[in-house]
């Protein structure tokens, strides 16, 4: 996976980013999350809105560590 990771400080969540959501007060950054299948990471069919504050960039070993243990 080509992407940078991120996490999710508020949710502990990993993900990558996809896009912004407008609405008619705020902009939001969408994080699609990953999860663990079969011992590799893989994009999940789920997406968080995030702000920029509550993002932070992880490696992927930090991510592998997180959902794998290893």
């Amino acid at each position: 996976m080509s992407k940078p990771f991120y996490k999710n400080k508020l949710a502990g969540s990993y993900g990558v980013l996809e896009g912004q959501v407008f609405s008619s007060q705020s902009s939001f950054l969408q994080l699609r999350l990953v999860n663990a299948v079969g011992g590799m990471v893989e994009l999940s069919h789920q997406h968080e809105n995030v702000t920029t504050e509550n993002l932070v960039q992880v490696s992927p070993e930090e991510v592998q560590k997180a959902l794998l243990g290893f």
